[in-house]
This record gives structure tokens, sequence and C-alpha cells, in this order.
């Protein structure tokens, strides 16, 4: 991680959060795989609809490559993860809000009694939590996130 008008180093204890926060999102992409085989998957209809896999495409390269920009100290890398982080976050808040408003409680996914919708939206949830503490970590360690890689410091 490279900035250019700070000389503070990232943590060892950051850089290991950062990580995990990404296997984490990450993690969500590759749930929507078996989610889309269990509801959608016909033989009539192997694939996804275009503007779907389109759309979901797009997502998953914001999320790939601001990533890869933040890591190398891009402020490009820093403004475009906090964008998709906001998206993310806000995407399931709605959502959260929505089902309650709507008479199905907060988190009513977590009485889902299919394993594999149960695991994949319950897996939303925690990105959801993961999007939020992401856009926290950021916000308050953007110095040090936009730090030389070389100088990691131990936490």
């Amino acid at each position: 991680m490279r900035g250019e008008e700070t000389g503070r180093a990232v943590t060892a204890n950051t850089r290991v959060q950062v990580w995990g926060l990404f296997a984490i999102l990450l993690a969500n992409f590759v749930a929507q795989v078996p989610y889309f085989y269990h509801l959608y998957y016909s033989p009539a209809h192997p694939l996804p609809d275009p503007r779907s896999a389109l759309l979901m495409g797009a997502v998953f390269a914001l999320f790939i490559g601001s990533f890869a920009l933040l890591m190398l100290g891009q402020r490009a890398g820093y403004y475009l993860m906090l964008f998709y982080l906001a998206l993310e976050f806000f995407f399931y808040l709605f959502n959260v809000i929505g089902g309650a408003l709507h008479g199905y409680g907060l988190f009513f996914h977590l009485a889902d009694r299919d394993p594999v919708l149960w695991a994949v939206y319950n897996w939303g949830y925690v990105s959801f939590f993961a999007a939020g503490y992401f856009l926290y970590l950021l916000l308050t360690r953007r110095m040090e996130l936009r730090s030389q890689p070389s100088q990691t410091r131990p936490a």
C-alpha cells in the first residue's frame, strides 16, 4: 500500500483486517453461484440472464479493481473502494429495513429452512456487517492505508 502524501506505515493489524474483509466480501460473490443454480437453473436456461450477469460482473470488477488499486496505495482505489462498500452496505441495509417495513422482521432470512438459501442469505448478512466495518476502517485509517507497502510495521 503506497501513498503520496504520508509517511505513516500500515500496521500488520490493519493489513490483516483488510485482507480478511476482502476474503469475506469475495466469498459473497462466490456464494452467488450455488444461489443461482439452486433458484434459477433449468436445462432450458442453464445460464443467468445476460443483463443480470453483466451487472454482477460490473460490480465484481469494481470490487476487484478498487481493492487492487487500494492495495497499491492509489487515491482512486481508496475512493472506488469507499463507493463499492457504501453500495454493498446500503444494499443490505435497505433489504433489512424493507423486510421489517413489509412485516417480515429484521434479518428474516435467518428463519429460512432451505439450507442453501439459509447459507447464502446469511453470508449476505456477514457481508453487510463486513462492508460496514470496512467502511469504518477506511474512514478512520485513511492516512495509514495510503502509506508505503514497504513500511509495514507491527501492530
